[in-house]
């Protein structure tokens, strides 16, 4: 791994641990991707509160994992249930960090799992976010308050892979932030740099293709294979966009703030 970026200004990726950021695989590139920046790692687990009402309710049921019979949802086994989860969310969390040598923070807070993202979330902060989990509602909700914080988001595929290709931007013009940064990924990472706009604009060296329009089908016909390591791009395109490009390369992609965080 090349020298991590001094000149980031993020200091840290958090990571939402109760609804399927906990993946070991996913944990381990959302470390690699730290290393890279020289940020550090912060999880947090939410014992989500609306999921430890339904223990409260007369006529909630849950199935046996035994018997396959229906039972009476236990509200102190569905606590014990989230008291281990959030041991192992722990457990993966500090084994990737201290396998890049990152400094890395954890907390267990409880209550409503976007509020509390929405409270800790800094302009300094990247929030990981796994792209399949936009399939649920947990994650869903983590996905939507993640976008509309003041914080970058890393969206990351299933695997959390990364191609041996380029970094890729989608960019407005030379002053677009993301261009910024993608251009001091590449040279930290040891990567070509291609860009990629929706508009044609004077380039100079740098590897600069056109779109037709800034959606999923372009970007994908202009791409090269083997597939890029990054896909960088600014949050004023599509909501969507970030999430449908990974899951459709299997790359992840950041998605930083249309103007520079000062």
């Amino acid at each position: 791994m090349s020298p991590a970026l001094a000149m980031t200004r993020f200091r840290r990726l958090v990571l939402e641990l109760g609804h399927g950021a906990a993946d070991p695989g996913l944990v381990r590139e959302a470390a690699a991707f730290a290393r890279l920046l020289g940020a550090g790692l912060h999880g947090l687990f939410v014992e989500d509160e609306a999921l430890l009402g339904l223990g409260a309710l007369p006529f909630a049921r849950e199935i046996n994992p035994i018997t396959r019979q229906w039972r009476k949802l236990d509200q102190s086994r569905l606590e014990g249930d989230l008291r281990a989860a959030a041991r192992r969310a722990r457990e993966v969390l500090m084994a990737s960090a201290r396998e890049a040598g990152l400094a890395v923070d954890f907390e267990v807070r409880r209550g409503d799992p976007a509020a509390h993202l929405d409270a800790i979330c800094l302009e300094t902060d990247i929030v990981v976010v796994p792209a399949a989990g936009q399939a649920v509602l947990g994650g869903r909700i983590v996905w939507e308050t993640a976008h509309r914080s003041a914080a970058a988001v890393l969206v990351l595929p299933e695997d959390g892979g990364r191609g041996s290709g380029p970094v890729v931007v989608i960019a407005s013009g030379p002053d677009d932030p993301a261009l910024r940064l993608a251009t001091d990924i590449a040279a930290s990472a040891g990567r070509r740099l291609l860009v990629l706009s929706g508009v044609a604009w004077p380039a100079g060296s740098l590897d600069v293709r056109v779109l037709r329009a800034v959606d999923v089908d372009q970007i994908v016909a202009v791409l090269d294979d083997p597939g890029e390591c990054l896909i960088n791009l600014t949050r004023d395109g599509a909501p969507d966009l970030g999430p449908k490009l990974a899951m459709t390369r299997g790359t992840p992609v950041l998605i930083v703030e249309p103007a520079e965080q000062t």
